[in-house]
């Protein structure tokens, strides 16, 4: 019989990591392990005992040790050819290590900035740890005003196409939105001179904090020196923030202008038109143009419910704010519960948690108030996904809605 491979303490931290990540559970107890066990053989069709789970969580005596047959069924599981691929991946991942060379960049020793970068490339960026981290590195080079590292961080080539690689580098960069709302006007210049050439800042900075309250501000600075589509729908996506920035200023020759330019740049060979957009597309095309059809359209062209969710809660945000405060929208109740999947992480969590609390709203100003309970009831204040930027809005009706279930009692 061949000998257990003993594992190290940092193999061990990263494959409980990955699995926890990769089947969106938390392991506390023996249930929780039978839980990743049974997700497991569902997805992958692997098939790896409870009690396997119980001694790499520590929840019984662990020897820190397996067979190769376990460890390479480990490894699968989470997206790996075998134990040895995985073992090679994160011989780079120490924590310590990693939490060592950020402590040496914080104290600013001479020749420190090749160290940190290379710390940056090697991040876990399949993970919510390895994002803090590069959130930590990025937060640190702005309070050390180290403009050099920072370009040479946006420029690094992480996997972004991966969804949770995307995901966490969008956490990394959260700092660059926080120093825009205080008016870092260093930052803010950084940011507008780096966005034309920096893929990362675009996707991860720029399309994901969308924060409509700073059109006036840094994000139309930043918005106003995009000139290509560096990204499919980059200029898509500009022309319809220009086009709500003019019209906030009562611009509307100008608003309509930047939306023909939308319509335009939507209409182009292979572009897949995200449904976020495609709800921006509808909203101005009905307060520009007084066209009521189109936003069905749009809607009906939409068939996964994450979409549908995405694009109902940008739409009625808008169409609430730009159209009618009091509207009712009647493509909110082709959307049923039923059609969704389970919610298996944070981000579908929010997508899923705002829908809940659109229909509450779409509901509530149909005076079904019934119906709006039952949804607000189900939605979670804690969680608003990513349109949290724009929390002023959904906090007023939270609210009412809050004080509108007090007073049915």
């Amino acid at each position: 019989m061949p000998a257990a491979i003993i594992i190290t303490q940092n193999e061990q931290q990263w494959i409980k990591e990955y699995l926890q990540e990769t089947y969106d559970v938390v392991i506390n107890d023996a249930f929780d392990c039978q839980t990743l066990s049974d997700a497991i053989l569902k997805e992958k069709g692997i098939k790896i005992s409870y009690s396997t789970f119980r001694r790499l969580f520590d929840l019984v005596k662990n020897t820190n040790s397996q067979s190769r047959f376990v460890l390479n069924a480990l490894a699968v599981a989470v997206g790996f050819k075998s134990w040895d691929f995985f073992k090679h991946h994160v011989a780079n991942f120490d924590t310590n290590i990693i939490n060592q060379n950020i402590q040496i960049y914080y104290c600013q020793l001479p020749n420190i900035q090749n160290l940190i970068l290379e710390t940056a490339k090697k991040l876990p960026l399949t993970t919510w740890l390895g994002g803090y981290q590069l959130q930590i590195i990025v937060s640190l080079a702005i309070e050390n005003n180290d403009f050099e590292l920072l370009k040479q961080l946006v420029h690094l080539s992480f996997d972004v196409e991966n969804q949770k690689v995307y995901e966490h580098v969008v956490i990394g960069f959260q700092s660059f939105y926080f120093q825009g709302v205080k008016n870092n006007e260093a930052v803010i210049a950084f940011v507008t001179s780096t966005i034309r050439t920096s893929f990362l800042i675009q996707k991860c900075l720029l399309q994901a904090y969308v924060d409509e309250k700073y059109l006036d501000s840094f994000l139309g600075k930043w918005l106003d020196v995009i000139e290509k589509n560096t990204l499919p729908d980059l200029l898509l996506f500009k022309n319809l923030l220009l086009c709500q920035k003019a019209f906030n200023n009562n611009e509307v020759d100008k608003a309509k202008t930047h939306f023909n330019l939308a319509l335009n740049q939507s209409k182009l060979d292979q572009l897949e038109v995200h449904p976020i957009l495609k709800a921006r597309l509808g909203v101005w095309n009905l307060v520009l143009n007084k066209d009521k059809q189109t936003i069905s359209i749009y809607f009906n062209s939409l068939s996964c419910p994450f979409d549908k969710a995405d694009f109902a809660v940008i739409a009625s945000r808008l169409l609430w704010t730009y159209y009618d405060e009091l509207a009712t929208i009647s493509f909110l109740e082709q959307i049923t519960l039923k059609e969704f999947p389970p919610v298996k992480d944070f981000f579908q969590k929010g997508r899923h948690n705002l829908l809940l609390l659109t229909l509450a709203i779409h509901y509530h100003l149909k005076q079904e108030h019934q119906q709006s309970k039952e949804y607000f009831n189900l939605f979670d204040s804690n969680t608003l996904g990513y349109d949290i930027v724009n929390v002023d809005f959904y906090e007023k009706w939270i609210q009412n809605l809050k004080q509108k279930n007090l007073n049915s009692f």
